[in-house]
């Protein structure tokens, strides 16, 4: 198959993907930061998030959210008070770029969200990814976050290998247009949630999963290790790791 060839049939997975996802999939509205999805409380879920089960942090979240209920009383926290409620997540090193963050909204944003991801990159510790996702689930930008499970994801669905651990590819990186909602694809949150009960990292449902009449994951068995490795493969204590990049994804999800 020559590569125009191959492009097409990939943009058609991908663009057939969404406008299934879009139509069928529904978002998982009982997490506690969509119960109620003010720009603050996705701001602080996505900060958390961030190297985090997603189900550690719904279990805990409300709680987070009772001891720093606004930016403000965030920044006038001391480090250590913020240690001592948010060690359960064992987000240590986080914590000082958390306190940053609400200081730098209070000082530069008037203690209020921005919008655009442009803004939301100048603030202390967030980086690309959790940029749009705040941008995408708070104010409604009809843009795709591209994590390394969004890059996983299509990989497995379109046979294109991830030639970056976490980056993906360029290919991988064209693609994630035809996700968007902007061109028909499912909303932010169906997607976030396909990828951590379905296409998970370790042991994806393939058997029930709703693509896989047309996922090239599937068609070769799951045995095509589309992931590129990384030399990086850490052996920290209490995070599975896959390609340099920590699973998070429970085996089970309830």
């Amino acid at each position: 198959m020559n590569l125009s060839k191959a492009r097409f049939r990939a943009e058609r997975r991908v663009r057939k993907a969404a406008a299934l996802l879009a139509r069928t999939w529904k978002a998982d509205d009982s997490l506690p930061w969509r119960r109620n999805p003010s720009p603050y409380r996705i701001f602080l879920a996505e900060f958390l998030l961030v190297r985090t089960r997603w189900d550690v942090v719904a279990r805990l979240f409300e709680a987070v959210v009772a001891h720093f209920p606004d930016l403000h009383t965030l920044a006038q926290a001391s480090e250590e008070k913020i240690a001592e409620v948010l060690a359960p997540l064992g987000l240590r090193k986080r914590i000082p770029y958390l306190k940053k963050a609400a200081v730098y909204l209070l000082e530069h944003h008037g203690g209020n969200i921005p919008e655009t991801i442009e803004e939301l990159k100048g603030v202390p510790g967030l980086g690309d990814y959790t940029a749009g996702a705040i941008a995408a689930l708070a104010f409604g930008k009809k843009i795709v976050p591209a994590d390394v499970n969004v890059f996983r994801f299509l990989s497995r669905l379109t046979g294109i290998p991830m030639t970056h651990p976490t980056k993906g590819s360029p290919h991988l990186r064209e693609l994630l247009l035809h996700l968007s909602p902007a061109q028909g694809g499912p909303p932010v949150t169906v997607l976030i949630d396909f990828l951590r009960t379905t296409c998970r990292p370790r042991y994806p449902r393939c058997p029930e999963c709703l693509l896989k009449s047309f996922c090239a994951f599937r068609e070769l068995g799951q045995t095509s290790p589309f992931e590129v490795p990384s030399k990086s493969a850490c052996n920290r204590p209490g995070k599975r790791r896959r390609n340099g990049v920590a699973d998070l994804t429970p085996d089970r999800v309830q």
